[in-house]
């Protein structure tokens, strides 16, 4: 495998993964002499060229995208028959071969995987990209524990799992879609989001919600049947969390997250209010309600002792769950199951025909819950009384933010629907915490311990750096220590982690060596290439070191990038001479359009022609440029992007 070249630069050593349209490959890019995944399609789908453009496009479409918690694309291109894509290599695991390996997650860790994508889904959103297919076989998880999602709309895996549209059109993995996608109906950002609630809910009880033998069943079980809660499989789940779950997985979009933002937003707050009172954990109490509040009926055919009496844990809604979690049988009416499956195979909305079926509401009115926070609970009384709601007295928390008898927080949210008659549950307020309480810092990360020490009416003091065994940015100690009497607004000093000293290491002597030796040397030694410059040199072979940044012995930071010169002998490097580039006019869309053309290389990014008028009659022209390194050249007709190539301005190669 190691002699397969792609494109004169990508030398395939080993294949690392095969999915349902694409073969995964580890690769070396010599140009640049590093290692990174190539997704090849495979030979069956690059026939169809509609299905062909398509992937060219989304693929330079999830390219503009560059975000920490995303895969990186460095390049996509076509050699004779075979479509390529050039990713970052992650090293590590897919999150779905951590749940199959580990089973169900601690929901904390599991909390920081999904605010991870929920940021980087955010990104891509607001970019006006949306993934629809986000499960855990598409997020991968580093050695590091850092999260980052792939395959936007470029590798949605083609297999019985899978529901295809019209025209094979990718609709997304059947366990992990939403009811819209199931309907065929309009995919948005929110579709995304219910998604990323199903992972959130699958990594949490280590299994998925909707499960059956066949893709068709499991749509119409995302369409129509109430999600069992996870507290059922995980006791002692925090009630906040099951709630965001709740929400995020709404079968109707109005009622999901606005945002992945927003989901981010929640699962953050929620850590930071268990963090200080301790509280929200769940108890079957309200269970029910919880389930009433976040799940709409999807069809006639439900049984009407669906929920047990609202504030009370109930038998039959004990007994009901127990016999879903057991069962997990679902009635199918026979025209539903035909208006489905032409829905999925077509991927056009079934409105009517559908949304008839799953439409029926109680007879109940709705009604939206109030923001009660900061009134007293005699206050929000009267305007629950307003509304024909009830109200419920919590969990009595200390609170900075609020004065004792001022309600802190409430469940369900402001603004969520639900009918009369329902349970609202307010947490009141017990004042400040009394003094003598300061709590515990160490081992908190910084923000972290500001913020619990604000909570509890205390305020930061001094921060001083220290080199210590613990991760960088991590409390060692602090004074007053956890525990010792303190009147509100006492300041509290910290010292934070550095982490481990700074190790040096000495430089080892690289002149006269050529390129590869000189990385194995400083890679032996804990360091590594920054960048590479070029230049002649009578004294030095052609492409050996003729200069390094630091002198041999030389004690410099482990882990530090040095920058080298590589002797072209008695020739000027390609660098210092002009590239030749032909641009045809025949991509403009107008008679008079406007050039420019955006040249990067390792010094940076420079615009050689700024929108200047050209007239597609003319027919072509040609520019030279040049640059220092590895980079690309970028050619763009009034604003949309005809052209962009990898540009080797050592060797004046353009691919």
């Amino acid at each position: 495998m190691s002699t397969r070249i792609l494109a004169g630069r990508y030398e395939l050593i080993e294949k690392i993964g095969d999915g349902g349209m694409a073969v995964v490959y580890k690769a070396r890019c010599r140009l640049l002499n590093r290692f990174v995944a190539i997704k090849i399609l495979k030979p069956e789908f690059t026939k169809d060229l509609k299905f062909i453009e398509s992937f060219r496009r989304e693929s330079q479409s999830a390219a503009s995208l560059s975000n920490p918690n995303i895969v990186n694309i460095y390049d996509v291109g076509k050699e004779g028959n075979i479509y390529y894509i050039v990713m970052e290599l992650i090293e590590g695991q897919a999150l779905s071969d951590i749940i199959k390996n580990e089973g169900p997650m601690e929901y904390r860790k599991a909390i920081d995987i999904v605010k991870q994508i929920a940021l980087a889904l955010s990104f891509a959103h607001k970019n006006h990209i949306i993934h629809r297919d986000v499960k855990p076989h598409n997020i991968l998880i580093t050695k590091e524990g850092t999260a980052k999602i792939t395959d936007f709309g470029i590798a949605k895996a083609v297999n019985a799992g899978t529901i295809v549209g019209n025209g094979a059109t990718i609709m997304g993995s059947v366990h992990y879609f939403s009811p819209e996608q199931a309907r065929g109906g309009y995919v948005d950002e929110k579709s995304d989001i219910y998604s990323l609630g199903i992972v959130l809910y699958e990594l949490i009880t280590g299994r998925v919600p909707f499960d059956a033998d066949n893709p068709v069943t499991v749509a119409l079980m995302h369409m129509n049947e109430e999600m069992i809660p996870p507290s059922n499989f995980v006791p002692g789940l925090p009630k906040a969390l099951e709630d965001i779950i709740l929400k995020a997985t709404d079968k109707y979009q109005i009622n999901r997250f606005k945002t992945a933002k927003e989901m981010y937003d929640a699962l953050n707050n929620m850590e930071k209010e268990i963090l200080f009172s301790g509280a929200n954990y769940h108890s079957g109490a309200d269970r029910n309600a919880t389930i009433m509040l976040n799940s709409i009926k999807g069809s006639s055919e439900d049984t009407p002792d669906e929920h047990s009496k609202e504030g009370e844990p109930g038998e039959m809604g004990k007994n009901r769950n127990k016999e879903v979690k057991t069962k997990k049988k679902i009635r199918i009416n026979k025209v539903k199951v035909a208006a489905v499956i032409l829905a999925l195979i077509c991927a056009i909305p079934a409105s009517h025909l559908i949304l008839s079926a799953f439409e029926s509401f109680g007879s109940a009115k709705e009604v939206t819950v109030p923001y009660l926070q900061g009134m007293t609970v005699a206050q929000a009384q009267e305007e629950l009384n307003k509304l024909n709601l009830k109200l419920e007295e919590g969990d009595e928390i200390y609170s900075s933010q609020f004065d004792a008898g001022k309600i802190v927080s409430q469940d369900p949210d402001a603004e969520m629907i639900v009918k009369e008659g329902f349970t609202i549950t307010v947490n009141v307020s017990r004042g400040m915490e009394k003094a003598g309480t300061i709590p515990n810092v160490v081992n908190k990360t910084a923000s972290d311990a500001k913020f619990v020490l604000e909570s509890y009416g205390y305020v930061q003091g001094s921060v001083t750096p220290e080199n210590s065994d613990l991760p960088k940015d991590v409390i060692i100690r602090q004074s007053p220590e956890a525990g010792t009497e303190a009147g509100a607004g006492t300041s509290v000093n910290l010292w934070v982690s550095l982490g481990s000293a700074i190790e040096q290491v000495p430089m080892p002597s690289l002149l006269g060596k050529d390129i590869d030796t000189a990385k194995e040397e400083l890679e032996k030694a804990g360091l590594k290439i920054d960048s590479v410059g070029y230049e002649m040199s009578v004294a030095y072979m052609t492409n050996t070191v003729m200069w390094q940044q630091y002198e041999p012995g030389e004690m410099v930071e482990k882990g530090s990038g040095v920058n080298l010169k590589i002797s072209t002998g008695d020739q000027p490097p390609a660098s210092s001479r002009s590239i030749p580039l032909t641009i045809d006019y025949n991509s403009a869309k107008n008679e008079v359009f406007a050039l420019t053309v955006v040249i990067s290389d390792e010094s940076g990014v420079k615009t050689i022609i700024n929108r200047e008028q050209r007239i597609k009659s003319d027919g072509s022209e040609i520019i030279s440029f040049s640059g220092d390194g590895a980079g690309t050249v970028k050619v763009i007709f009034d604003n949309d992007v005809v052209m962009e190539k990898s540009v080797d301005f050592n060797t004046g190669e353009i691919n």
